[in-house]
């Protein structure tokens, strides 16, 4: 995990609590990341090239990435939390308060009381451990309240993918120099372009996003990925649905939008084409999406005067030799993102599609999507 990872749980301790802090750590790890120094980042691990000093750099700027600090506090402690790891452990009011960050009081014991607090933190936002039946207990009420403040974990990502699960909202990355509001989502040339998730996507780095999307690489490919971009989130609802005619990013669908006049029209789909795709609602999630990436490849198809593969590179935006073509990216690439699902929207006006803009700066700012 580098630098530039985002974290789900930063846990402060004391160092009398280092054994509750591992209890609670091996409870929440996974699904979720968990940010416990010297298991996260353990000294001197050549895997990681940290030494101590390089660890102590890196926990407080891991701390300040972390969606929830879960202080472990006990009665009369006088914030030794705090005093162990410095600025690491130190609870900032300012941080703590802006909306993007929630501190967790946890009370190992039934002495502890306000005073034990950082100054200013509610006490009825803690959570006592005996109370609530003992850590195992604690890390379930973690999980199912603090879930919307966290990214989902790859094996949920998994599980909306086979499940089909329906997509409330999507978001479009899109380079900060090349954005126009009075444009469209996409290149003018373009009929259709790439979409995610964005409840699989939220909560994420910017860094996450972009190779979980493959963006820059496989989709929208731009020289050089590592500069400005913005994410466009878009609520889909039923009448946006239709008119953006959301399909999953795979081959039988881009054989669909290629082919249908009332699309993009680039070519037609003979008779035994059209039998295979069946009649609405189609399954476009089918096992033969190889063969249908042959379809849309043919020689008639492939080498026209604009050159090989031009409707797939030019018309749908896509680098063949990247796209699995399943609706999800994972598979050959072998990305070093989580697999996530992609989809084809119209490349609509933008003044036609509501929507908000989030400033992602660039991948190294570490800005996470809201």
């Amino acid at each position: 995990m580098t630098q530039e990872d985002r974290w789900d749980f930063f846990i402060a301790y004391a160092p009398a609590d280092r054994a509750a802090a591992e209890e609670l750590y091996d409870l929440l790890s996974p699904p979720f990341r968990v940010l416990l120094d010297h298991r996260s980042l353990p000294s001197g691990d050549p895997s990681l090239g940290a030494t101590g000093a390089d660890r102590d750099g890196r926990l407080p700027a891991g701390r300040r990435r972390a969606a929830v600090t879960l202080l472990l506090v006990r009665g009369g402690s006088d914030g030794a939390y705090q005093q162990w790891a410095g600025p690491a452990g130190a609870v900032e009011p300012s941080h703590a308060e802006d909306g993007r960050h929630l501190v967790v009081p946890i009370l190992l014991d039934e002495t502890a009381t306000a005073a034990d607090l950082p100054h200013g933190m509610p006490f009825e936002q803690a959570v006592p451990v005996t109370a609530t039946g003992g850590l195992r207990q604690v890390a379930e009420r973690l999980r199912s309240t603090l879930r919307h403040r966290l990214a989902l974990p790859p094996d949920e990502l998994l599980r909306r993918y086979q499940e089909r699960t329906t997509v409330e909202r999507v978001v479009r990355l899109v380079p900060r120099d090349g954005f126009d509001p009075a444009g469209r989502l996409g290149l003018e040339t373009r009929k259709y372009v790439f979409v995610g998730d964005y409840e699989e996507q939220r909560h994420r780095t910017l860094r996450e996003i972009l190779s979980n999307l493959w963006i820059g690489d496989a989709f929208e490919q731009v020289d050089n990925s590592n500069g400005p971009w913005l994410a466009l989130t878009i609520e889909l609802g039923e009448l946006n649905r239709r008119k953006m005619d959301l399909l999953p990013a795979t081959w039988k669908a881009a054989f669909r939008i290629l082919s249908d006049p009332t699309r993009a029209g680039c070519f037609e789909a003979t008779d035994e084409e059209r039998t295979l795709l069946g009649l609405p609602p189609r399954n476009y999630y089918s096992d033969d999406q190889q063969a249908w990436y042959s379809s849309c490849t043919t020689r008639e198809r492939r080498y026209t005067p604009w050159g090989p593969d031009y409707f797939i590179r030019e018309v749908l935006g896509i680098s063949w030799l990247c796209f699995t073509g399943t609706g999800i990216t994972q598979g050959a690439r072998r990305s070093s993102g989580l697999p996530s699902r992609v989809f084809f929207v119209r490349n609509l006006p933008l003044h036609g599609i509501d929507y908000r803009i989030q400033d992602l700066g660039v991948p190294d700012d570490g800005v996470v999507l809201d």
